[in-house]
């Protein structure tokens, strides 16, 4: 990479930190162009040679904090599991992390922010799936997941436990809240070929939680 294009990226990567609180805080539906340039103190002609539409800056800093959290969950994961206990410890972390993010959360299921938080949901499937699908086929190896469709089968979990389990969204009450989980524990055993019961961890948790 040369000086010109490691200054183009840094730059631009400074500029997304600042356009994911512009976008959280005042939500993306109520950001204009014009509030984006204002707000970053730059001038119409630098944005442009940065990015071409309101819609790339949010695609760009999804993109850049989804990779971010995938690199963060990836150091915190032990190595050398078997792949039922990799599956646990991935849950828990994921677990861990939305706790302590929760008031940004609460602000990313704003109605001010349901186009945002649609492009983050995907993001989050596409980019966390290849992760999860290795550990199934690990899981498959060692004869404890029976799936024959692993991608398949990880964007499926992400997408029930990012959207359906997603209280804020749905505005389940926390009874409703717990029952859900309890039966994403019984999918994903299911969906994976598990034994039973081994995740209802999670529901413990949440539990715990509230």
């Amino acid at each position: 990479m040369t000086r010109t294009n490691k200054n183009f990226n840094n730059k631009r990567n400074e500029l997304l930190e600042k356009l994911w609180n512009i976008f959280i805080i005042k939500g993306y539906e109520n950001t204009t162009l014009s509030f984006i340039i204002k707000t970053l103190n730059t001038s119409k002609g630098s944005f442009y040679h940065y990015f071409s539409s309101k819609e790339e800056c949010a695609d760009a800093t999804i993109e850049m904090h989804t990779n971010l959290w995938l690199n963060e969950i990836k150091e915190k994961l032990p190595e050398g599991l078997k792949a039922k206990d990799k599956l646990k410890q991935l849950i828990l972390i994921g677990i861990e992390t939305s706790s302590s993010n929760d008031e940004q959360y609460k602000k990313i299921n704003s109605p001010s922010n349901t186009i945002f938080h649609e492009k983050l949901m995907v993001s989050i499937t596409k980019k966390f799936a290849p992760l999860y699908a290795e550990i199934i086929i690990q899981g498959i190896s060692e004869g404890v997941f029976n799936v024959k469709y692993p991608l398949e089968t990880a964007e499926m979990i992400l997408t029930l436990s990012n959207f359906y389990l997603d209280k804020d969204l749905f505005k389940w009450d926390e009874k409703s809240s717990v029952l859900k989980v309890i039966a994403f524990e019984n999918i994903l055993e299911k969906i994976v070929g598990a034994d039973e019961n081994t995740f209802n961890f999670i529901s413990r948790i949440i539990k715990m939680e509230d």
